[in-house]
């Protein structure tokens, strides 16, 4: 009965220091206005939003033993910095930041894995991760973001996007001011984008849709689909291995180039006006040609030792000049 009893009281014990170790710990701080905020975190996750108060209110939530880890309040005359610090090798636990700011606070923000959420700002934005996820939504200028394996999803951006990523997905949408983006085997979804838009995969898919601007969207394997496209400038939509489709929301009214190697390449003028020169390349021996409008040249080329068809016409002006290229796909043109 005495040894139960023993065994009752450690295993008690146990459950009582488990429960010290991992309890929820809270700390409030509130710091005034600063001109850039900044955040670097091990695995933290941080959420930060436009708040009602003129100052930076900071709320961190953790249950790491206060022996392993540290939080970190730096205030310099133009900046707030706050970061974690681990101490040892055996640290379990969590740790949550929630941050409300002034909307014209800059924020750059980093972190190994931890994941970031940020709505409403009017400055500028940069954030880094490892492997957290990143969810952007209503900022007002410059944004600014890359993450190896993390997922990345932008909305309603209003100043230049440059985005990327080794491994993660990326979406992107309401963005006004030019999107740059590049993925090494992430897939890319951009809905309603207007301006540069500059767009490259490695080995995932890229989706467009409703975007206005000068593009260059290209990938190694992958398929590239845009669709109500209207072009600004001369753009280039290009595979090496997928298709490349591509639907105009009006005719165009800039040079265009359409090429894959291997896949298919495909312009739909969707019921517009066809204007312009329009040349088709393709292998003359694995490769096919087609219009709904007949050539006015056709011949064939020699190109890296194989041959090629060749194909032209001319209908209404001499440009734009439409260019749809493939070796072992198709080139075509829908109307």
């Amino acid at each position: 009965m005495k040894r139960f009893k023993s065994i009752l009281f450690l295993a008690s014990l146990i459950l009582l220091l488990n429960f010290m170790t991992y309890a929820q710990k809270e700390v409030n701080k509130s710091f005034t206005a600063k001109e850039t905020l900044k955040i670097s975190t091990v695995s933290g996750d941080c959420t930060i939003k436009k708040g009602t108060s003129e100052k930076i209110l900071v709320n961190l939530k953790y249950t790491y033993s206060d022996d392993c880890f540290e939080y970190i309040f730096n205030e310099g005359e133009n900046y707030l910095k706050i970061e974690e610090d681990f101490h040892g090798n055996n640290c379990n636990g969590k740790s949550e930041w929630s941050i409300s700011i002034p909307t014209n606070i800059s924020v750059k923000f980093n972190s190994a894995s931890g994941d970031l959420i940020l709505n409403d700002i009017d400055n500028n934005l940069s954030a880094n991760t490892a492997s957290g996820d990143i969810e952007i939504k209503n900022v007002g200028k410059k944004v600014k973001i890359s993450t190896a394996s993390g997922n990345i999803k932008l909305e309603n951006i209003n100043g230049d996007s440059d985005i990327s990523t080794a491994s993660g997905d990326i979406t992107a949408q309401n963005c006004k001011d030019g999107l740059n983006i590049s993925a090494a085997s992430g897939s890319i979804i951009a809905a309603n984008v207007i301006g540069e838009i500059n767009i490259s995969t490695a080995s995932g898919d890229i989706k467009l849709t409703g975007a206005k601007g000068e593009f260059s969207v290209k990938n190694a394997s992958g398929n590239i689909e845009a669709e109500n496209i209207e072009l600004n400038e001369e753009s280039y939509f290009s595979s090496a291995s997928g298709n490349v489709e591509v639907i105009l929301a009006n005719s165009a009214a800039y040079n265009l180039t359409l090429s894959s190697a291997s896949g298919n390449s495909v312009l739909d003028f969707n019921s517009n006006e066809i204007i312009g020169f329009f040349e088709f390349l393709a292998r003359a021996d694995k490769g096919e040609i087609i219009s709904p409008i007949k050539f006015d040249k056709e011949e064939v080329i020699e190109k890296n030792g194989k041959d090629y068809d060749l194909k032209s016409f001319t209908k209404g002006n001499n440009s734009p000049i439409v260019k749809i290229k493939t070796a072992s796909g198709k080139a075509e043109l829908k109307k």
